[in-house]
């Protein structure tokens, strides 16, 4: 003798249904939001607006030749080289160091470094934890321009 389904058993089965929907729905809502901190960029908005004059700068950089390359030893001395399409090295630029952390926001540090020599600027940051930091050089200088590039800097103890 077969079981007779009552509107019941259909209401039961429904909100059963639904509500293991919306409790596995929650689980992964609380795991998204506890492994990801939300939006870590300030003013998205006005840097997507100006992205073409960011693409037109970019290839006015890219078109005066110069390079530069970051060292971070382990005990915090951080040396900046900027190179002009021939190899020698710029001179009587401001030279700014941003470090960040790809991955964690907070620990981010601002180094303005001086020149030591033609080409080469230098500074400390103290009690850098040994990792991979993410390092943005902004030179600027009278009558030759500002530049920018990201490069990715590991530093090891």
């Amino acid at each position: 003798m077969a079981k007779e389904i009552t509107g019941r058993t259909v209401l039961i089965g429904m909100v059963a249904f639904f509500g293991l929907i919306i409790a596995v729905n929650m689980v992964f809502v609380y795991f998204a939001l506890d492994s990801w901190p939300g939006l870590s960029t300030e003013k998205a908005y006005e840097q997507g607006l100006a992205y073409n004059e960011k693409l037109a700068a970019a290839e006015a950089q890219a078109a005066k030749g110069w390079t530069s390359r970051v060292t971070i030893t382990g005990d915090g001395d951080v040396s900046v080289r900027l190179t002009d399409a021939g190899g020698t090295g710029l001179a009587g630029l401001s030279v700014d160091l941003h470090l960040k952390r790809p991955t964690r926001e907070g620990i981010d540090r601002q180094l303005n470094l001086t020149q030591a020599e033609p080409g080469l600027y230098k500074g400390r940051a103290e009690n850098l934890p040994a990792r991979r930091w993410t390092a943005e050089v902004t030179a600027k200088g009278a009558g030759v321009g500002d530049y920018f590039l990201v490069h990715d800097v590991l530093v090891e103890k």
